[in-house]
């Protein structure tokens, strides 16, 4: 049998234009991959296993004791139903290989480093192999009738079609089952549909679960099973195979894809063959010319000469006529031609985990695709002696029986694997190694502090994963750098319901705290963290005034990021020919910050630049509210005044209120406003109501002894009141002096009608009316005018603010809203509120990620980074076989439902559980969509039929479309309002 054709016959430019995208025969990347193979519950410990030389062939335990020697799985009854959205009642009717498929894929797609929404904006596929029913065998075996899920859990089609469901993939979803090739020929089809341009990225998995002892008898049988226990691939001892089970699952993408998107590749799949024995032999007799056919035409496909393979996965099964066959046609065509001293390497992966039948294909090409990304060829166990039928020698090839380096720099590494099925059906594919790419060295990020944000179903997964990531850090030390961690954490996680983020600076910070985290310390807002379920509502911006300023702020900000910074110098340029003074010098310098005709200006250039820089991240209000001066940025940000006419404003404002004579104080009194006022009108001097910022929280404000007089009188009532740091009496009638010269200015500026998010008057404390918010006149008013910062917190949080961010340094308007609109769903945030202002804003950003906004993850880290590999998600397993359905049956809707005492929160929990199957001891977060809980629309309609019975009250068909998640069921029904 000649080659495929001779060495050289592809010129170099003709395989380098074969990488273009869109090229029918284009490479494919393997850029993701999982696995649970016996002896190994993941990727790193089955590469681990290879490299040790170590077998996972033992006798059968638990449920499988008493079987013959073999490769198992431990735990295939248990499985995280709750993570998938699988009632217990399917759970208990689902195959256990759909449920290790599920898992599988989605650590697949961690270890690719992406999400199944960001693995391709266009159709995935997902192509399974496999061709073991045994739990449809014994769910047919059992005493009850097939259920609702008999079809949908035990079909086999459901292997691949589940899969595209969960994760919403919208390509070829097809099971291939062509005997032992089975994986492999679904990964052979991937490929073809990835050329045909079907789908643009697929997920490609393998399952065996070898579940009955009737298995092992039917293989024994036919007289394959080794009397020793043991696979002896090539070896003079072959008696034939030991089964093993396991699956593997892996990501593919076009390699050009791949590298524009800045994958890690592992490996390229560079082509492959499928073709059948035919009526050359028996029908589970293996056939040479077969076998040589598929190597030369995956050759061929692969656009390689033969000579360039270095190494072979072999079927390798160990059996007396099955390997003599296999090495003679390796022999003849990818051994020709060969120099004696390269012979071609061959091993089996069989001879550790045994034969994994169906998903054999997949364990052979992880164990390759590995083997290629780390440079070293694992051992082919079992072997001493060739079997007397093989002439290794003279066909030029060599079992791999020690562990042997494979280093880049030579000749292109690449590698073949086979997989031959019973009845004839063979399949073999051309590995080759991943292209060059320029080393990217971390480096730690150009911010200070960084945010590293995890995120749970529940409490418990977040604080699990929080001492994953905690081991994960330490373990590489120093090494880690951070933005790449954060940066990967961010981008590269599905973000769930209960969420956490840790703000840190260096790795031992990060791992000190995470391990709080994890240890379920301390609150919310200390100690570099923050966490809490994710918020919905509108985010409120809140401006500070005067009295927030402090010597240095914004300095940090400055240093550490350009956009602040370029805002902040836009917002001087306009301002300081108004002052004739450099503000950035008088702020950070001269500590002159605390003169108001530098306070207000500075407050000013510090709040836009501020706005500009969440801005970036993607956090962005929907409410404006400014407290006092704050207003004036409020106007520009709404596009009311320019940049230019707001500067002129603001300076011209503190100056005119610096150069009023001194003697005004303030005094911040708990009171309430009603009683506050008949106090103020009662006083012989000039005193009023400067600010009004909670329901029992006011500022007083005037001359300094009718105003302390004032406040003295609370104070004998034992009220607390406190003197505040400034030298003039804001908002109060010593302020009319200004008024006349403040028209002046206002009237030569330049007034349009607000636009963009809609903005809540501190003066009247409701909506602004646009015109009269445009008009001079407010803002005369305004310098004298109570500031109403608590009635416009009660109207935002009305209009539905629920996330409330300080804009400007401290966090006094923060605190104040805390205590005026928080009723516990409510979440604030303070970027300034320490001279530590890196972390403040990171923690910010990692606020606003825990309420739910999206972010632009580039702009919080100060710059782009690369994905980094992070622990797995941890699955919460439980039992779920055939004997737990009795159990775990929903109830129908005609059943009794629970008892009604007049509790939401217990009819709700109660029957949600009873509708799912569960008992009243499981937990249900209520804040969880009842799709996401599990609920199927069979159990929808049970669960609003015995809502209704009782209840008593008449509910719709759509009851739980309208009302998604437990918590607004609950929410509906106390507030009594129509369903």
């Amino acid at each position: 049998m000649s080659p495929a054709h001779e060495p050289g016959q592809e010129p170099e430019a003709a395989r380098t234009a074969r990488h273009a995208a869109g090229a029918p025969d284009a490479p494919v990347a393997v850029v993701g991959m999982a696995c649970r193979f016996p002896g190994a519950d993941g990727l790193d410990a089955f590469w681990r296993l290879l490299l040790a030389g170590e077998d996972a062939i033992g006798p059968g335990t638990g449920t499988r004791a008493g079987r013959r020697p073999g490769g198992y799985l431990p735990d295939v009854d248990l499985f995280d139903a709750e993570f998938f959205g699988v009632p217990a009642p399917e759970a208990a009717a689902l195959d256990p290989q759909q449920r290790l498929l599920l898992e599988l894929t989605w650590h697949a797609l961690e270890d690719a480093r992406t999400t199944p929404g960001e693995l391709s904006t266009g159709p995935v596929g997902v192509f399974v192999g496999a061709g073991s029913d045994e739990y449809a065998f014994l769910s047919r075996a059992g005493d009850g009738p097939p259920s609702t899920y008999t079809m949908t859990g035990t079909g086999r089609t459901f292997l691949a079609n589940r899969l595209s469901h969960f994760h919403g993939f919208t390509g070829p979803s097809l099971v291939v089952d062509t005997g032992q090739s089975s994986s492999l020929a679904a990964a052979h089809q991937a490929v073809q549909a990835l050329r045909r341009g079907e789908c643009d990225a697929a997920v490609v998995g393998g399952v065996q679960l070898n579940l009955t002892a009737e298995g092992d008898d039917v293989v024994e049988a036919l007289g394959a099973l080794s009397p020793r226990g043991r696979c002896h691939t090539f070896d003079a001892r072959a008696d034939g195979i030991v089964r093993g089970e396991g699956a593997g699952v892996v990501v593919l993408k076009p390699l050009a894809r791949a590298l524009a998107d800045g994958d890690r590749v592992y490996c390229t799949l560079l082509g492959g063959a499928m073709n059948s024995d035919g009526a050359r032999t028996a029908l589970t007799a293996p056939s040479e010319a077969a076998q040589r056919e598929v190597l030369a035409a995956a050759c061929r496909q692969a656009g390689i000469t033969p000579a360039e393979v270095g190494y072979v996965e072999l079927h390798g099964t160990g059996t007396a006529l099955g390997d003599p066959v296999e090495a003679a046609a390796l022999g003849g065509v990818l051994g020709h031609g060969r120099p004696d001293d390269r012979p071609l390497l061959v091993g089996s992966v069989k001879t550790n985990i045994g034969h994994l039948e169906a998903a054999a294909g997949i364990a052979g090409f992880i164990k390759t695709a590995l083997a290629l990304f780390h440079g070293r060829l694992p051992a082919s166990l079992n072997f001493r002696t060739a079997n007397p039928a093989i002439d290794l020698e003279a066909l030029r090839v060599q079992v791999c029986a020690r562990h042997r380096d494979w280093p880049a720099g030579g000749p292109p590494r690449i590698a073949g694997v086979s997989s031959f099925g019973l009845g004839g059906t063979n399949c073999h594919v051309v590995l080759g190694e991943a292209p060059a790419r320029a080393g990217h060295e971390g480096t730690d990020a150009p911010v200070s502090a960084v945010p590293v944000v995890l995120s749970g179903p529940t409490p418990e997964v977040l604080r699990k994963r929080a001492r994953d990531l905690a081991d994960a850090v330490e373990g590489r030390g120093r090494e880690l750098p951070l933005a790449d961690l954060a940066w990967t954490a961010a981008t590269a996680r599905t973000a769930f319901g209960h969420r956490a983020g840790v703000i840190a600076s260096h790795p031992d910070e990060l791992a000190q705290r995470l391990r709080a985290l994890a240890d379920g310390s301390p609150d919310d807002g200390e100690g570099g963290l923050v966490q809490g379920p994710r918020g919905e509502g509108r985010t409120a911006f809140l401006f500070a005034g005067q009295g927030a300023q402090r010597l240095g702020m914004g300095q940090g900000l400055y240093k550490e990021f350009p956009v602040f910074a370029q805002a902040f110098d836009e917002a001087c340029a306009r301002l300081e020919p108004v002052l004739g003074a450099d503000l950035a010098d008088a702020m950070w310098e001269r500590q002159e910050v605390d003169r108001t005709e530098h306070a207000q200006p500075a407050l000013f250039a510090v709040e836009v630049a501020l706005h500009r820089l969440l801005e970036s991240f993607g956090i962005v209000p929907d409410l404006l509210i400014g407290h006092s001066l704050g207003e004036v940025a409020v106007a520009h940000l709404a596009g009311v005044l320019s940049l230019e006419d707001a500067a002129t404003l603001i300076a011209h404002r503190a100056r005119l209120i610096g150069e009023l004579p001194p003697g005004g104080v303030m005094v911040a009194v708990q009171a309430g406003e009603d009683e506050a006022r008949r106090v103020v009108d009662r006083s012989p001097g000039l005193v009023g109501i400067a600010a009004v910022n909670g329901s029992r929280s006011v500022v007083l404000s005037g001359e300094e002894s009718a105003t302390l007089k004032a406040a003295a009188h609370f104070e004998d009532l034992g009220r607390r009141t406190r003197r505040l740091r400034v030298s003039v009496a804001g908002h109060s009638p010593l302020m009319a002096p200004v008024q006349e010269k403040l028209r002046s200015v206002a009237e030569g500026l330049t007034w349009n009608l607000p636009s963009g998010p809609p903005i809540i008057s501190t003066v009247t404390g409701d909506p602004v009316e646009p015109h009269r918010f445009a008009d001079p006149e407010y803002w005369v008013h305004h310098v004298c005018a109570p500031v109403r910062f608590g009635p416009a917190l009660a109207t935002a949080h009305r209009l539905g603010a629920r996330y409330f961010v300080e804009i400007g340094p401290g966090r006094a308007l923060t605190t104040l809203a805390a205590e005026t609109v928080g009723h516990g769903t409510e979440r604030f945030s303070t970027p300034m509120a320490t001279r530590h202002e890196a972390a403040d804003v990171a923690e910010t950003a990692a606020g606003a990620h825990v309420f739910g906004l999206p972010l632009h993850w580039e702009q919080v880290l100060g710059g782009s980074a690369r994905r980094v590999d992070l622990p797995p998600y941890p699955f919460q397993r439980r039992r779920h076989w055939l004997d737990t359905a009795d159990r775990t049956t929903p109830p129908s809707s005609t059943a009794a439902g629970p008892q009604w005492s007049g509790d939401p929160f217990d009819l709700v929990v109660t029957s949600t559980l009873q509708a799912l199957g569960l008992g009243p001891e499981a937990d249900l977060d209520v804040g969880r969509s009842f799709s996401e809980l599990g609920l199927d629309s069979r159990m929808a309609v049970a669960l609003r039929t015995t809502l209704a019975r009782v209840t008593g009250r008449s509910l719709p068909t759509t009851l739980l479309f309208d009302r998604p998640t437990p918590a607004s069921l609950i929410e509906a029904f106390r507030a009594d309002t129509p369903l």
